[in-house]
Order: C-alpha cells, then structure tokens, then sequence
C-alpha cells in the first residue's frame, strides 16, 4: 500500500525545521526539545516524509545535557543510537560507513553519562 502525501504535514514538517533551526541558533534548550518531540511525533503520522528521527533525538539529547538533564538526555542518547543501527540493518546504504561516525559519537556520550 502507497503512503499518500498529505501537504498540510509537510508544511507543517517544513515549520517545525525552521522553528528547530532558530531555537538552536538562539539556545532555546527548552524549545529546542519539544520541537524535536514534535518532530518525533509527526513522523508517526507521516511517514511519506521519511524523517531520520535519530537526527532528532540526538538533538534532544543534545538539549538535555545543556539543561542539566543527563537522566533524559541519555535516554535520548540511547534513542538515537538505536535508531540509527536500525536505520543500518533495514535501509540501503550508500557507503558501508553511514551513520558509523553518529553511532561512535553516541557511544561515546552515552558511556560519559552511564559514569
């Protein structure tokens, strides 16, 4: 069954992106996470856009840790590595090392919180 394109959530994907975008630029942390969470949430209910939520959760992640959250920030981490390894197993890749270099950075900060 074809996935139908809907424009209304990819208007509403493209918003999100620039709202995300300017809340980073500006570090609005805060915003900065429940942008990525809607994000997250939109792709479950569009998934003709195709979102690479590990992106996001890694943003979040990200997020967390600047506001002091290290519990929710690696469950983001932990979020994102996986994403990605699934992304990996399940998706054609156009070189044997896509995603390695975000899978090893993840690793890297998820052993830091684990401490």
């Amino acid at each position: 069954m074809a996935v139908k394109f809907d424009q209304e959530k990819f208007d509403q994907w493209q918003e999100l992106r620039k709202n995300l975008k300017e809340a980073k630029r500006s570090k609005a942390y805060e915003q900065v996470i429940g942008l990525c969470k809607e994000i997250i949430g939109l792709d479950r209910s569009a998934k003709f856009i195709q979102i690479m939520t590990p992106l996001f959760f890694k943003e979040m992640g990200a997020a967390y840790e600047k506001v002091g959250e290290e519990d929710s920030a690696l469950e983001a981490y932990k979020a994102a590595r996986d994403g990605f390894l699934k992304y990996r197993e399940h998706n054609n890749l156009h070189s044997p090392d896509d995603w390695l270099k975000d899978i090893q950075a993840l690793e890297k900060k998820i052993g830091k919180l684990e401490l």
